[in-house]
């Protein structure tokens, strides 16, 4: 899911491939920036939250099972089991999949009969299959956790469609990086080696899902994806200036560029870290309970046989 850029053309807007200037209409440029922007806003914004709320997920359920003594068993959609009635088994995650793939898509669509009369160009398609493949896995999602029992699908569907989400994210990046500049190819290169590692957390969850660092560290990557995507809007679409910011042929710009994804990466692991600290502290406070006292550990009270007691307990 990423926009159209306007660091998509071979040649610079208002240059011509033969070296002569062409004038573009100022309101058509200004136009298909702020359609980039707005398509990388929802798709990071998507990305950030989707992943997000998988950690919190994927933290809470194994805390909960650890204090009732169950094992844990991952899942791509985590319902909100800690609501009550209809709410308790809502797809609350894969709804907002299809939302936001759904508005993305719109703003594509729209963007596209406004400013394309004719022929649609490739990279238009590109950003659509994304959006469109990563909505179908918000379907599968949903038809897994509604149909859990009934076998409709083969177990591990879900996860099937989930990794070929991303797998079709890094193929389309790959070759999204043909006759961009320097800068333009090293931020879209290292956006697909995001979805490679989603894909690859992904594969590895399908397979041991019993342990909690699974689930987190795909969170994780695709929370990283919505962090490196806003990133990359505000380097190619300086939003806040009208003046190119970045060099996008200096060697100083794309070094730099690598030094801020791993700064990034760091960013994104302190705030899990945070997360599962308040998580700790969530579950680690001291719980009374009580429970029946054996009969043979009953005593005698005002001369009366005590069958029954009942003892506090703190953990």
């Amino acid at each position: 899911m990423e926009s159209q850029s306007h660091m998509d053309l071979t040649s610079p807007p208002g240059v011509s491939v033969d070296g002569n200037t062409t004038v573009a209409p100022l309101n058509e440029t200004s136009r298909m920036v702020k359609e980039g922007i707005s398509g990388h806003i929802v798709a990071s914004s998507v990305w950030f939250f989707v992943g997000f709320m998988y950690i919190l997920s994927a933290l809470r359920r194994f805390y909960v099972r650890q204090q009732t003594d169950q094992k844990f068993v991952s899942s791509v959609e985590f319902p909100l089991d800690f609501l009550s009635g209809r709410f308790r088994n809502f797809p609350f995650i894969a709804v907002f999949k299809i939302v936001g793939a759904s508005v993305y898509l719109s703003i594509e669509i729209i963007a596209t009969i406004v400013r394309e009369p004719g022929c649609i160009e490739t990279p238009v398609w590109q950003h659509e299959t994304m959006a469109t493949i990563f909505l179908m896995s918000g379907v599968v999602d949903m038809i897994t956790l509604k149909t859990e029992g009934l076998n409709i699908l083969p177990d591990g569907t879900d996860y099937l469609v989930f990794s070929l989400t991303f797998g079709i994210q890094v193929l389309q990046f790959y070759f999204h990086l043909e006759g961009r500049p320097p800068l333009g190819a090293r931020l879209h290169a290292l956006q697909a080696l995001l979805a490679a590692m989603c894909t690859l957390a992904l594969l590895m969850e399908a397979k041991y899902r019993s342990h909690v660092m699974m689930p987190v560290i795909r969170g994780y990557c695709i929370m990283a994806q919505g962090t490196w995507m806003m990133n990359l809007m505000f380097i190619l679409y300086h939003p806040h200036s009208r003046e190119q910011t970045w060099d996008l042929y200096a060697h100083e710009s794309v070094d730099l560029v690598s030094l801020m994804f791993v700064y990034h990466l760091i960013m994104d692991m302190l705030l899990v870290l945070v997360v599962n600290l308040l998580f700790v502290r969530a579950y680690s406070r001291p719980r009374c309970s009580y429970k029946f006292v054996p009969q043979t550990d009953s005593y005698d009270y005002n001369g009366k046989r005590q069958v029954l007691a009942m003892e506090k307990l703190t953990r």
